[in-house]
C-alpha cells in the first residue's frame, strides 16, 4: 500500500490522505467504479440496481460509505441503468452532461442533478475532475480524470479509438482504467451479426485488445503504476489473451517497469481489487 504523506510545521500531527479506487463492475451487464479520498466518494455510472451495487460493495470491504455523487460518463443502459433506483431511496447528486441527460429519458426527470461540460472542469469535494470527450456511439460520452491530494487517475471506457485528448488525459496518471474490450479475432469469426461486428470494431464502437496493445507500446509514458483492464466482453474476449497482449506491450522492452506496474483485471460479477494510494 501505498500512501500520501503531508506534514504541516504547526503541529506534531502527520497526517495520510489516501485515495481508494475499485471498479464495482465493468461490461454489458452493468458498470460501475467507486473512487473515494477520506473526504469525498463518488461513483463513476451506476449500471445495475441497489442490491447489487451494496453486494459488490460489501464484497469490497466498501459498505457503509457516504455516496457523495454519481458521475456518468454516457447514456447508454448499462451505464445509468441503476440511477433512478438509487435515487428512490437516497437523494445523491447525478453529474451528467445535456447529451447524455437528454439521450435517456429517465434521466430527465431528476431534479438532483448537476450539469457539467464536455472538456472542462468541476469538483466534487476534493476531488478535482476533468471531463473529456471520447469517440463513442452515444449523445456526448466523456472520460474523467481525477486529481486528489497530488495522486492522478483516469476512467476510459467505452470508446473506439486513441484521440489526443484520451492520450494526453491518460498521460501523468498514477492509475487509470482503460478499455479492453475485445480480441478482433474471436469477435469476427464470432456469433454477432456482421451489423454489430461492423459497430464494435468502429471509431465508435469500442477498444480491442491489439488497440490498447498499441497505446501501451508507443504512446503510453509510463508513469502508471497500476493499470486496470475493463469492459471485457464475455463472448469475445478472454481475460489471459487481454493480460497477455497489455502485459507484452508494457514489459518486453522495459522489463525493468514491470516492477513498478500491476495490470488489473475487472470483471462483470463482482468488484476488483481496492487500490489504496
Amino acid at each position: 500500500m501505498s500512501l500520501l504523506l503531508f506534514s504541516f510545521s504547526h503541529s506534531a500531527d502527520t497526517f495520510y490522505l489516501t485515495v481508494k479506487v475499485s471498479v464495482l463492475g465493468s461490461g454489458s451487464s452493468g458498470n460501475c467504479t467507486y473512487i473515494a479520498t477520506e473526504k469525498t466518494c463518488v461513483l463513476v455510472d451506476l449500471g445495475f440496481g441497489p442490491r447489487s451495487l451494496k453486494r459488490r460493495l460489501d464484497q469490497a470491504d466498501l459498505q457503509n460509505q457516504r455516496i457523495d455523487a454519481v458521475l456518468l460518463t454516457h447514456g447508454h443502459s448499462d451505464h445509468v441503468s441503476g440511477v433512478p433506483a438509487l435515487l428512490a431511496r437516497r437523494q445523491v447528486p447525478i453529474f451528467m452532461n445535456e447529451g447524455t441527460r437528454e439521450e435517456v429519458p429517465g434521466l430527465q426527470n431528476i431534479d438532483c442533478w448537476e450539469n457539467f461540460r464536455s472538456n472542462s472542469s468541476f469538483s466534487v469535494g476534493d476531488l478535482q475532475i476533468e471531463a473529456f470527450s471520447v469517440s463513442h456511439d452515444a449523445a456526448e460520452p466523456v472520460g474523467f480524470r481525477f486529481t486528489a491530494h497530488g495522486i492522478c487517475g483516469a476512467l476510459v471506457t467505452d470508446l473506439g479509438e486513441f484521440t489526443p485528448a484520451v492520450v494526453e488525459n491518460l498521460s501523468g496518471c498514477d492509475w487509470f482504467i482503460v478499455e479492453s474490450n475485445h480480441d478482433e479475432q474471436m469477435l469476427k469469426i464470432g456469433p454477432y451479426p456482421w451489423s454489430i461486428k461492423q459497430r464494435v470494431l468502429s471509431r465508435l464502437g469500442h477498444l480491442s485488445n491489439q488497440e490498447l496493445s498499441t497505446f501501451l507500446s508507443h504512446s503510453f509514458d509510463r508513469q502508471a503504476s497500476h493499470i486496470f483492464l475493463a469492459h471485457l466482453s464475455r463472448r469475445n474476449n478472454d481475460p489471459k489473451i487481454a493480460l497477455d497482449h497489455a502485459s507484452r506491450a508494457l514489459f518486453q522492452d522495459l522489463p525493468l517497469y514491470a516492477k513498478c506496474c500491476n495490470l488489473h483485471l475487472t470483471h462483470q460479477s463482482k468488484p476488483s481489487i481496492v487500490l489504496d494510494l
